[in-house]
């Protein structure tokens, strides 16, 4: 089994507890939301990678023309289609997938994308920047939830390891704030700002911009 396919099957088996899961920090979760509603326009068109059961996409669906939400798990965006249903939700589309081969979208698409808390979770994360990168068009934001386990003394490598062997955990890759800033610059990004939402040292809320 390849390790997408793993994943995608441990993130299945999760998809109903996920959902019914509370958000851990309330607080800076509306502060990442308010950060991401800033770069909206009413014709703004999005795209989001890793959108587990579509929260993000469903409540920024107001202030947008159309969102692009796509995730590994066809479970979770089953329940993605199920929550949009219920609430009327026109102009969000959910598809199962990754950005790691040939993508649907067309280059230049975008005017904004969004990652929160998935480049950990991506097998080639240099190639996802770069394809984000492309899919924007010129000016177009890029906004990303960072988990950067290198970022602290603690072994997590070894936890995740040991986790996984219990299929208790999904493959995780570690970086810290230094590598995925390098990574975004070597994309092309530009304009890269860290902002404080308050969700602790091991986040980096990374704002950044495609040249105009």
């Amino acid at each position: 089994m390849t390790t997408m396919t793993a994943d995608a099957k441990f993130w299945d088996d999760l998809a109903e507890k996920y959902a019914a899961k509370p958000v851990a920090n309330v607080a800076a979760f509306e502060r990442k939301k308010a950060i991401t509603r800033e770069r909206l326009r009413p014709a703004s068109t999005v795209l989001e990678i890793g959108c587990g059961t579509g929260s993000l996409a469903l409540e920024m669906s107001p202030f947008a023309g159309h969102i692009h939400a796509m995730d590994v798990s066809g479970e979770m965006i089953r329940i993605a289609n199920q929550k949009k249903q219920s609430q009327g939700a026109t102009n969000v589309t959910f598809r199962q997938g990754t950005l790691d081969g040939p993508t649907p979208y067309e280059p230049e698409h975008f005017d904004s994308a969004w990652a929160y808390s998935i480049l950990h979770l991506v097998p080639d994360r240099r190639r996802t920047l770069k394809t984000i990168f492309d899919l924007l068009k010129p000016g177009g934001s890029f906004i990303s939830s960072n988990v950067c386990l290198g970022s602290t003394w603690l072994p997590y490598g070894a936890i995740i390891t040991v986790m996984r062997w219990f299929g208790k955990a999904p493959f995780v890759y570690t970086y810290d704030r230094e590598t995925i800033l390098r990574e975004m610059r070597e994309a092309g990004f530009v304009e890269i700002e860290e902002r404080d939402v308050g969700a602790g040292k091991m986040v980096a809320f990374l704002v950044a911009k495609k040249p105009g």
